[in-house]
């Protein structure tokens, strides 16, 4: 029984040694076959998927917010008319003939953008676009073109309604800008610089924005998607293809700083543009100048004791021309108060009402002269050619 034993005990040692053997063998020669599949490079780490699964969600949400809107964006071209005289001082105007002081007659080009809100041809742009067009020539998105007239402008929001003679045309829709939030996805559709159908996204970068005073509030959407000359008036649209925003203006030499007015904004003055052909708003009193200030020098060029006043440049047609006011003019007074500089003309013309009579007591060639002067309602135009010569245009 004994030497049984001995000789089973015998055979299941054997048995046991070779089986170490055999897996030591095994765990040596293919030890990453037992690996822990957490350190398998082969796997891919959950958060590359997800990273790529978002940005294919992304790319394709932009893709379709501008298959959705791209058919209703149009492409404006405008020729422009303006007249020019320069603007010399009197002491100067010696020096050039008198053909010199000739209005000048010039053709000006722009392009800019719009989009299609009514299958039946009504375009939204920016009244900076169109202002003082002779010809509008309206490109669709197939190519086919129309002559573009203007229903309606506003220069205090720089919103304008145009119309073609078309329909059945692919339209747009207004969206809620009021429930944007900054870091938001936007989409930028138009033309810059002719590029016709450039796509550009971005983010909400701010809202409230004001072009005139950064630190003060304002109704403008701030957006970094790339805007330029030629975006004017094209639509800023979210991921769902809905127009948020009119591109309207960058700031110049700046990156990634672009601005809209919110659709929230758009839309009433667009309704009334349509049905009205303007915006009603209170009569602001005109006195038709343009402003500059006087520096040492001028007031050392026209003999001034000091540099109170300012000098005047006359709109064609306006108040002050009719009253006999001329270029170069430097106003020392109105109604017995002083001027001092081309703010206070602003504020006290402000301060009146249209149809006062204001009584202007005038600087010209060494000698003063008052003038009287009734205050029309101020138009649209002129509003336009008061921003863009002067500050202080009145």
């Amino acid at each position: 029984m004994n030497e049984t034993f001995k000789k089973y005990l015998s055979y299941v040692l054997v048995a046991a040694f070779a089986s170490l053997m055999t897996t030591g063998l095994i765990f040596g020669l293919a030890p990453e076959k037992f690996n822990s599949p957490t350190n398998n490079s082969a796997v891919p780490a959950p958060n590359i998927v997800k990273a790529n699964y978002m940005e294919t969600a992304l790319e394709n949400s932009i893709i379709n917010a501008r298959n959705k809107v791209a058919p209703a964006v149009v492409y404006i071209d405008t020729v422009t008319i303006v007249s020019q005289r320069p603007f010399i001082p009197f002491g100067f105007r010696d020096f050039f003939p008198p053909e010199f002081f000739q209005e000048q007659k010039q053709e000006r080009r722009g392009t800019g953008s719009g989009f299609i809100i009514r299958p039946d041809g009504y375009i939204v742009t920016n009244e900076h676009v169109i202002r003082g067009a002779q010809k509008l020539e309206v490109t669709l998105f197939g190519g086919k073109k129309f002559t573009g007239k203007v229903v309606g402008s506003d220069p205090y929001t720089d919103l304008a309604v145009i119309k073609i003679d078309a329909k059945n045309l692919p339209s747009v829709k207004f969206g809620d800008s009021d429930k944007l939030t900054p870091g938001q996805w936007v989409v930028a559709i138009g033309n810059p610089y002719g590029f016709h159908d450039t796509v550009t996204a971005g983010i909400i970068s701010a809202l409230g924005r004001s072009l005139e005073d950064p630190n003060q509030a304002g109704n403008l959407i701030q957006t970094d998607a790339a805007i330029n000359p030629g975006n004017s008036g094209g639509p800023l649209v979210d991921l769902s293809g809905n127009v948020i925003g009119i591109n309207e203006a960058i700031i110049a030499n700046a990156q990634g700083l672009g601005f809209a007015i919110p659709s929230n904004t758009a839309k009433k003055i667009v309704e009334e543009l349509i049905e009205k052909g303007k915006v009603q708003r209170p009569a602001k009193p005109w006195l038709g100048v343009a402003l500059t200030a006087i520096n040492e020098r001028i007031a050392e060029y026209y003999g001034l004791a000091n540099q109170d006043g300012a000098i005047i440049q006359v709109f064609p047609n306006s108040p002050a021309a009719k009253a006999g006011l001329q270029d170069g003019d430097i106003i020392k007074e109105i109604n017995r108060q002083k001027i001092k500089t081309p703010d206070d003309v602003v504020n006290k013309i402000k301060s009146l009402k249209v149809g006062d009579t204001v009584e202007i007591l005038i600087y010209r060639e060494g000698s003063l002269k008052v003038f009287k002067v009734k205050l029309e309602e101020q138009p649209q135009q002129s509003t336009n050619e008061s921003r863009s010569r002067s500050p202080f245009g009145p």
